[in-house]
């Protein structure tokens, strides 16, 4: 049998150079498709969503009241209807400034509801109460008061919310996604 050639510098180029530009035209696809897959993990720790819920006009002063958090979402595969994703107890507390607390009990994420004759929060669920600032009344299953949420004012009148859900049954808020 003929013993084959020792490859030659040429061959070595040629096969190094053509590696070189199959690695160069399949790069891009594999970051696309990279990009694509983890889309929604991006999308589920960014943190909040910012919700227009009333304006001033819609809130006077009194007791708080209750917003349903009404959003929109796409992922990269899926748009969502507008849909409720949770509600805000927002109170005027000046000309321009506005509270908000969450509407879910951090002991276990039930419906909390505002009693207006004893001026407090409630949850009929394991019976925790919680004062109108949102501080939990001892004794309580809750371990803390009712989170409370960023609001902006615009110069318009907009109340604005970042609603975001906070993980139930512990003593710290911990930001859920």
């Amino acid at each position: 049998m003929p013993e084959e050639p020792a490859p030659d510098r040429r061959d070595f180029l040629k096969t190094a150079a053509c590696a070189v530009l199959g690695g160069a035209c399949i790069l891009p696809p594999i970051v696309a498709g990279v990009t694509v897959l983890t889309a929604p993990i991006r999308v589920a720790i960014s943190g909040g969503v910012k919700v227009k819920l009333t304006s001033l006009d819609g809130l006077p002063p009194g007791p708080p009241r209750l917003f349903a958090v009404n959003v929109e979402r796409t992922d990269a595969w899926t748009r969502h209807e507008r849909k409720a994703v949770g509600a805000v107890f927002l109170e005027r507390t000046g000309d321009r400034t506005v509270k908000a607390l969450s509407a879910a009990c951090p002991h276990l994420g039930g419906s909390i509801e505002y009693r207006t004759a004893t001026k407090d929060f409630y949850c009929p669920i394991h019976d925790s109460g919680f004062a109108a600032d949102g501080a939990v009344v001892q004794p309580s299953p809750a371990s803390r008061g009712l989170d409370s949420l960023e609001v902006e004012v615009t110069d318009s009148g907009e109340v604005w919310v970042k609603f975001q859900e906070f993980k139930a049954g512990t003593p710290e808020k911990v930001a859920v996604g």
